[in-house]
């Protein structure tokens, strides 16, 4: 791995088209939110967008931390896994393996985020997975959306073949004892979905020890998260794809963190 000094902003290329820019600007948002909101780990983590009408996608040099990330110095690799943009430096390997894995399977799906906090950690290692212990629970749609998988520091073609099965028909996998791959069909609603996972996890450990210590725990009956998940989904003042809360972020990163878009 090339050890490199964070490339200055150099602003749009010429040849970067309007699309692929904008998915550049979307895609450093979600790295410096993610450090807005503590959710973060050091240079370990990444994120990935697909380049809209290109069989290529965007992340960050692995060995930066997610506030250097900004538009201009992503890293462009195809799914031919050739590096368009090397004075940019390297992507993390995963990044390429399993963006290029699940963004051809599914031309619906634009973005891929790997996160692993402490709580989505935390409840990785047990094995009930996550459980309905709060609202943050419906948020990202109960059981029916998380998929699960065993973790794997090499992606062998074994644990790439695992992964796929592990997300068929699914927003998320959590990867026991790791972390969690989260998708989306737009930045915002791979942020929305890893912010409501890492919330639900961090509550779930917070439940769970306060019933060690003697309370008594209500977990969601069945049918009320079954009433709950259709109310949601049928609302038409409020949608959890993450559209409302993701355009608050890009205007608070604006004005905090303006330098993502360069």
């Amino acid at each position: 791995m090339t050890v490199m000094t964070p490339a200055p902003n150099k602003g749009r290329r010429a040849d970067c088209s309007d699309a692929e820019w904008e998915a550049r600007c979307e895609l450093a948002a979600i790295y410096n939110a993610l450090v807005k909101y503590r959710l973060t780990d050091l240079t370990n983590q990444w994120h990935a967008m697909r380049v809209p009408g290109e069989d290529a996608l965007l992340t960050h040099h692995y060995g930066w931390m997610h506030e250097e990330v900004t538009a201009s110095n992503l890293v462009k690799v195809g799914f031919d896994r050739t590096n368009q943009t090397p004075e940019n430096g390297e992507p993390n390997p995963s990044a390429t393996e399993i963006g290029k894995l699940f963004f051809e399977a599914d031309p619906g799906m634009n973005c891929i985020m790997h996160i692993h906090t402490k709580a989505i950690m935390g409840v990785s290692a047990q094995a009930e997975g996550v459980g309905p212990y709060s609202q943050a629970y419906l948020m990202i749609g109960g059981a029916d959306v998380i998929g699960y998988t065993d973790y794997e520091f090499e992606c062998t073609d074994d644990f790439l073949s695992g992964l796929r099965a592990a997300g068929q028909g699914r927003k998320m996998i959590v990867e026991a004892w790791h972390g969690a791959f989260v998708f989306g069909r737009s930045a915002g609603e791979a942020f929305f979905r890893s912010f409501y996972l890492d919330q639900a996890c961090a509550v779930q450990l917070q439940v769970q020890q306060v019933a060690a210590g003697g309370a008594t725990v209500r977990t969601i009956p069945e049918a009320e998260q079954a009433r709950h998940l259709s109310d949601m989904d049928a609302s038409e003042w409020y949608g959890y794809e993450g559209e409302l809360e993701w355009h608050a972020i890009r205007r608070r990163l604006d004005v905090e963190m303006p330098g993502y878009s360069d």
